[in-house]
C-alpha cells in the first residue's frame, strides 16, 4: 500500500521581484529551498525503502488572497478591489506565483519525475484551483520544467501525474483529507464546488455573493499591513494580531482603517444589493457538481450529507448586521458603564468634599478615590486585552468526528487552522478514528502554550497503512522528525496518538 504524505497551508505568493532582488511585500512563504531538500528526501526515502507514496497538497498551497492590491495588470479597469477573480485572471495570478517560486516548481517536478504522484487540493486561499485554465497552467509550468530535466515523453508521462480533486481525497477504510475550511464558521463557502462556473460570463461579480467572512477581511484589511502580519487563519489570530497592533503599531492601524474603509463600505454595499438574490447560479452548479462527485467516489448519499456538515449559519452580510449589533451593543454597555462609574465618582467627590473633616485626611480620601477609579480602568483594559478566547479546534474537530462516522474511515487530516493536533474522534456508533491537523509551513504569529518549536515548522502527516504520524522536516538534520504535542487539561486522554490504528 502506497503511504501518503500529506502538507498544508504553503500560502505561496508572488515570491521574488526580479527586478528588485526582493520578496514583494505580501510573500508568506520564503522556504522555497527547504521544500526542494523536503521533496528530494521523501523520493530517496521512498527508494531506498522500496515504499510508494503520494504527495497531497491540501489547501492554501496557492494564496489567491494575499495578492498585492496595487498591483493592478491582472484585474478589470475600475475593479481593483473585487473579492473575487475571473478563470483567466487567476490563471495569470498563479502564472506569476509561479514565476517568483522557481524552486518550489522544481521540487514537484522532482517527485512526479520520480514516478510518484502530485495531488492538488483546493482550500479558501485558492478555491481558484478547481478551474481547468488554473489547472492548465500549473500543468504548462511543471511540463516546462520536467522538459528541461528529461527527454518530452518521458516528461509528459511525469506531468500526467499531476492529479487534481475538486474537494477531497478518499480511500476506501483508510482516509479521508480534505482542507477543513468548510468546517469554520468564519471561512465556509456556501456553495464551494465551482469547477462549472468557470464558462459562466462575469464570475467574478457572482461568486462575490459567497465570500467568506475570513476571506473578506483578510482580502480587504490584513493585506493593508503589508508585511506585518502573516496569514489570518481564525477569530483567535483576528484578536492576537489586532491586540498587538493596538499596542505597538496603533498608528498603522489606525491609517489602515482609514484608507480601507471607503473600499470596504463600496464593497459591503455592493453585496448587501445582491446577497440575497442572485445565488441561484451559484446553487445549480454545486448541486450539479456535488451529485456527480457522489456518483464518482462511490459515496453516494454520504457525500451529501458531509456537505451538509459546512458551518455556513449565515452569509457575510448577516455577519456583518451580527457583528455591527454587537459592537452597538458593547458601545452602549461601555457608555452606560462610564456614566455609572462617573456618577458613581462625582458622588464621592461631593460626599468628601463636604465632610467636615481636616484637610490631610480630604487629601488622602481623594487620592484613594482617584486610585480605585483608575484601578477600575485598567482591570477592564486588562481583561479586554488578555481574556481568554475559544478552542481554536472545536469546530473542525468536531467536523471531523462526523466525516469519520459517515465515511467509516479511521483517520481524518485537516490543514486550515495552522495549528498541529491530533485528537481521538471515535464516531458515535463505535469505531476508532483520528482526527490530525498539519500545520503550516509560515511562520504562525504566536502561540498560547509555551511549547519547544521554532517559529516555522515544517510539518506534515505521513499516512502508513492505516496509522498516521505527524511529522515535522528538520532543514538542519536533513530528516523528519515528530511534531512536538503535549498533553494537558484542554487534550486529556484523547490527545495521544495511538501506536497502531486497525481499518474500521
Amino acid at each position: 500500500m502506497h503511504d501518503l504524505v500529506v502538507v498544508s497551508d504553503l500560502h505561496l505568493g508572488r515570491g521574488r521581484n526580479p527586478e528588485t532582488g526582493r520578496y514583494h511585500g505580501l510573500e508568506a512563504f520564503f522556504y522555497d529551498e527547504d521544500f526542494h531538500r523536503f521533496c528530494a528526501w521523501l523520493c530517496r526515502d521512498a527508494e531506498q525503502n522500496g515504499r510508494e507514496f503520494k504527495l497531497i497538497l491540501n489547501g492554501d498551497t496557492f494564496d489567491f488572497l494575499r495578492i498585492e492590491p496595487e498591483e493592478s495588470e491582472w484585474e478589470h479597469p475600475g475593479e481593483r478591489h473585487r473579492a473575487a477573480f475571473s478563470p483567466a485572471v487567476a490563471a495569470a495570478v498563479l502564472e506569476r506565483i509561479l514565476e517568483g517560486h522557481p524552486t518550489f516548481v522544481d521540487a514537484l517536478a522532482l517527485v512526479l519525475q520520480a514516478g510518484r504522484e502530485v495531488i492538488v487540493l483546493p482550500g479558501n486561499h485558492d478555491a481558484e484551483l478547481q478551474w481547468e485554465p488554473v489547472r492548465e497552467e500549473l500543468r504548462e509550468v511543471l511540463l516546462r520544467r520536467l522538459r528541461a530535466r528529461t527527454d518530452g515523453a518521458a516528461a509528459q508521462q511525469a506531468a500526467a501525474r499531476l492529479v487534481f480533486r475538486p474537494w477531497f481525497h478518499h480511500e476506501p477504510g483508510r482516509v479521508w483529507i480534505e482542507h477543513g475550511g468548510q468546517y469554520d464558521p468564519e471561512c465556509a463557502f456556501r456553495y464551494p464546488l465551482r469547477a462549472g462556473l468557470a464558462r459562466t460570463p462575469d464570475v467574478e461579480r457572482a461568486l462575490e455573493r459567497d465570500v467568506p467572512l475570513g476571506n473578506f477581511f483578510q482580502r480587504y484589511l490584513f493585506n493593508a499591513f503589508g508585511h506585518v502580519t502573516f496569514i489570518v487563519p481564525s477569530s483567535r489570530a483576528n484578536t492576537r494580531y489586532m491586540r498587538w497592533m493596538l499596542l505597538n503599531r496603533p498608528r498603522l492601524l489606525l491609517h489602515v482603517g482609514l484608507r480601507q474603509a471607503p473600499f470596504a463600505w463600496r464593497f459591503l454595499r455592493r453585496l448587501a444589493r445582491t446577497a440575497r438574490r442572485g445565488t441561484e447560479a451559484l446553487a445549480r452548479n454545486h448541486v450539479r457538481e456535488l451529485h456527480a462527485l457522489a456518483a464518482d467516489s462511490g459515496l453516494g448519499d454520504a457525500l451529501v450529507a458531509v456537505d451538509s456538515l459546512k458551518q455556513v449559519h449565515a452569509d457575510l452580510v448577516a455577519t456583518i448586521r451580527q457583528m455591527a449589533g454587537s459592537a452597538l451593543r458593547a458601545a452602549t454597555l461601555a457608555l452606560l458603564l462610564t456614566m455609572t462609574g462617573t456618577g458613581l465618582w462625582l458622588s464621592g467627590l461631593m460626599h468628601i468634599t463636604e465632610m467636615q473633616v481636616g484637610f490631610g485626611v480630604k487629601e488622602f480620601l481623594l487620592l484613594a478615590l482617584n486610585f480605585a477609579a483608575l484601578a477600575v480602568l485598567v482591570a477592564v483594559a486588562a481583561r479586554m486585552l488578555v481574556r481568554s478566547e475559544p478552542q481554536e479546534h472545536w469546530p473542525l474537530r468536531d467536523g471531523a468526528r462526523r466525516v469519520a462516522a459517515l465515511t467509516g474511515v479511521p483517520l481524518v487530516a485537516f490543514g486550515h487552522s495552522h495549528d498541529e493536533a491530533i485528537w481521538r474522534v471515535d464516531p458515535p456508533g463505535g469505531g476508532r478514528a483520528w482526527y490530525y491537523n498539519t500545520g503550516t509551513w509560515i511562520a504562525v504569529f504566536g502561540h498560547d502554550a509555551l511549547l519547544p518549536r521554532e517559529r516555522v515548522q515544517y510539518t506534515f502527516l505521513r499516512v502508513r497503512g492505516t496509522q498516521g504520524e505527524l511529522l515535522q522536516w528538520s532543514p538542519g538534520r536533513g530528516e523528519a522528525q515528530p511534531v512536538i504535542l503535549l498533553d494537558g487539561p484542554a487534550a486529556g486522554s484523547e490527545a495521544s496518538p495511538a501506536p497502531e490504528i486497525a481499518p474500521a
